[in-house]
C-alpha cells in the first residue's frame, strides 16, 4: 500500500505526521501525495521488548523522504545510513522500508 503524506496547497511544503496548518506558510489546505523513496539517516535494533520475552529483534530506521519529512520505518534487517529505500505501508499499517533497486 502506498505511503501518503500531506503537501501544502499554498507553498508545497511536505509534512508528516498530519498537521492542521502548514509550518512554513500557515495555509490550512492540504493535498495527499505518495511518498515512496527515502534515504536511511539512522538505524537501530530493538533487542528486548516489554511483555514479549524471546521476541525477534526489531530493526528500525529514521528515513528522510525525498519530499523532506523524516519517518520511523521498520526494516527486515540492518541498513547503513545513506541506503536508498522504498517506503510503503504493510497490512498491519506499519511504515516499512526496504532497499531500493534503483539509484536516485
Amino acid at each position: 500500500m502506498a505511503f501518503m503524506i500531506q503537501q501544502c496547497v499554498g507553498c508545497g511544503q511536505a509534512s508528516f505526521p498530519p498537521r492542521y496548518s502548514c509550518p512554513r506558510c500557515g495555509e490550512a489546505q492540504w493535498q495527499e501525495v505518495s511518498a515512496q523513496v527515502g534515504r536511511v539517516a539512522q538505524a537501530t535494533v530493538v533487542r528486548a521488548r516489554v511483555g514479549m520475552a524471546g521476541a525477534e529483534q526489531l530493526h528500525l530506521a529514521s528515513v528522510e523522504l525525498l519530499e523532506g519529512p523524516v519517518v520511523i520505518a521498520q526494516t527486515a534487517g540492518p541498513l547503513p545510513p545513506g541506503t536508498l529505500v522504498d517506503v510503503a505501508i504493510d497490512e498491519h499499517r506499519r511504515i516499512i522500508a526496504q532497499p531500493a533497486c534503483r539509484d536516485v
